[in-house]
């Protein structure tokens, strides 16, 4: 029988920096996430016996290991510095001294990609250490193999908790609802800007959270100014929705947003960087949208957008998008080659005098 539970509640231990016990018809073993290791931790992995690093294709392919495997395993040697390990994730720099081949296991096992889908579902970097016995203290929560491969992130599945009239300087009527995700505890937002008619096609824009831009207006990224632009044109035309979903750094996180941009700095694009850190181009799943929107009576939409994976995955979820509307920005110095990438990597639709 499915446990989700018991999942949810290893991903939890997980983020705290604790352990947690797959187990399986063969036996079991402990997986606890990188970048949470602490020195006492690995000192005691290491007095415990063997253990192996679980990094995903995209990090195994920056570490010099062609693979189409889904997870990639690699053998630590014994009493391998915690500095070894967090350069061999990807933590800090860019790694230039690959792991010898004879590290590689020839093949990932089914326990390895259940610790990965873990460490993916935590919104931590994709690696972890991967052991046979728990050595950390207290006691030690444990999930299935196949419930921790079986789980799924972004299934869609939202609480309507609340919502209220907020007025903002770009538009004195504005509707905030907020939806709870039942499994995981991100939080979505759906912004009603003005009275839109929801027996006709709506504006919507789909926009994901953004601490840097939103907030504190970034000038590495444009999507501040696509998120005020869009709130400022939904209240000349008449009205319109957002969907403020909480996916930071095309899904990454924050944390792993900000090591992006570091290595952005080393000299790396923006699809580049979070390949390198182990991710995909982009993470980013549209299920809660579809969801939101459905929750609305919305079904017929103009589509905010440059980015023809959004209008893809709202029409497989059953959304009609009837049409596209750009969305503009201003190019600077700091966002230029961000703006290019997207656009000639991603397929983003724009030019480069606008956002992407």
């Amino acid at each position: 029988m499915n446990d989700p539970l018991a999942v949810e509640r290893c991903i939890v231990e997980l983020q705290r920096g604790r352990e947690a016990v797959l187990s399986h018809t063969s036996g079991s073993c402990v997986v606890t996430l990188v970048e949470t290791v602490t020195p006492s931790l690995l000192q005691a992995i290491n007095a415990a016996g063997s253990c192996q690093l679980i990094v995903s294709a995209n990090r195994a392919r920056a570490l010099g290991r062609e693979t189409d495997d889904e997870a990639a395993v690699l053998q630590l040697l014994p009493h391998t510095s915690l500095q070894s390990i967090l350069k061999l994730a990807g933590l800090h720099t860019l790694e230039r001294n690959f792991p010898d081949a004879a590290q590689w296991q020839s093949d990932e096992h089914e326990a390895a990609i259940a610790g990965l889908r873990l460490a993916q579902q935590s919104h931590a970097l994709p690696a972890l250490l991967l052991y046979p016995h728990p050595v950390g203290p207290g006691s030690i929560l444990s999930c299935t193999v196949t419930d921790a491969l079986s789980a799924r992130p972004d299934t869609g599945d939202l609480m309507a908790m609340s919502k209220t009239r907020i007025p903002l300087s770009d538009a004195a009527s504005v509707e905030l609802a907020v939806f709870k995700e039942r499994h995981g505890s991100a939080e979505h937002v759906a912004i009603t800007v003005g009275e839109p008619d929801l027996g006709k096609p709506v504006d919507v824009r789909i926009h994901s959270s953004c601490f840097t831009g939103d907030i504190l207006g970034s000038l590495r990224c444009d999507c501040g100014e696509q998120l005020n632009g869009a709130i400022s044109s939904m209240a000349r035309t008449g009205g319109g929705l957002i969907l403020y979903l909480s996916q930071e750094g095309r899904g990454i996180g924050l944390a792993s947003k900000l090591r992006a941009y570091q290595l952005q700095d080393e000299g790396l694009d923006t699809i580049e960087a979070n390949q390198n850190l182990g991710f995909g181009d982009d993470e980013r799943r549209y299920q809660a949208a579809t969801t939101i929107l459905n929750e609305l009576g919305v079904s017929r939409i103009r589509l905010i957008t440059n980015n023809p994976l959004k209008i893809e995955s709202l029409r497989r979820e059953g959304i009609d998008v009837i049409d596209r509307l750009p969305s503009h920005a201003t190019v600077n110095e700091h966002n230029a080659r961000y703006l290019q990438t997207k656009r000639d990597r991603a397929g983003h639709l724009c030019n480069i005098e606008s956002a992407v």
